[in-house]
């Protein structure tokens, strides 16, 4: 019953669908661009290559809170406050999935790439073709990492949402403890269910984060 009132009260089932698009979104985004970023850092030589390299790896030491106003304003001049783009574009790459996939990339045989080079392939046909499918431990690792993060996100989406339509799951836990203070067994219920999400995107990359940690010990 408790279960029930979490899904009908307090619109939770759209906070849980808005979490789920924006998670989605942003796990993809960085499986693309991130995979994209390291590469480039991973087997390209260019000027300035391992300053800009640890200006990325800088900026995961900034708090998020110290960079929340100037990414609101501009958020807010493109007039995105309250909507999708807002919650997922800023996301799209991260540092943590660059340093990862850069580290892991560097690990693969070169050798795959040149006599790729050599057959007439592109530097996109290479990507998409050998990096990618010899990455998916490191790949599986970053994305179950960045949908649990985007997943529990809080301050963030409070920022950048106004209207109930647009919050997501943690928002409206957050305001769902607010109205119901002294009712545990519903707020019990609704992480119950906040957690779902989350050991089913495990289970999902299980398979492939097992079989990274099984060739980094069969390498060692």
């Amino acid at each position: 019953m408790n279960f029930i009132n979490v899904w009908k009260e307090n619109n939770f089932a759209i906070y849980i669908f808005n979490s789920l698009i924006v998670a989605i979104i942003v796990v993809i985004g960085n499986i693309i661009f991130s995979t994209m970023v390291a590469y480039g850092f991973a087997r390209r030589e260019f000027f300035g290559k391992n300053v800009l390299f640890m200006i990325v790896l800088a900026t995961m030491m900034i708090p998020p809170q110290t960079t929340i106003i100037p990414i609101f304003i501009i958020m807010k001049n493109l007039g995105w406050i309250d909507t999708y783009y807002a919650l997922t574009i800023p996301f799209l790459v991260t540092p943590f999935g660059i340093f990862l996939l850069k580290q892991y990339i560097e690990q693969l045989p070169i050798e795959l790439e040149q006599a790729a080079y050599v057959d007439g392939a592109n530097t996109f046909q290479i990507l998409f073709k050998i990096i990618f499918p010899l990455s998916k431990p490191a790949i599986a690792v970053m994305a179950i990492n960045t949908f649990i993060t985007s997943w529990n996100m809080l301050f963030y989406p409070l920022v950048m949402t106004t209207s109930k339509e647009m919050r997501t799951v943690q928002v409206g836990l957050a305001l769902f403890q607010k109205f119901n203070q002294v009712d545990w067994p519903t707020l019990m219920a609704a992480s119950s269910i906040i957690g779902i999400p989350v050991i089913i995107a495990f289970l999902i990359f299980q398979k492939h984060i097992i079989s990274g940690i099984t060739q980094g010990a069969v390498k060692g």
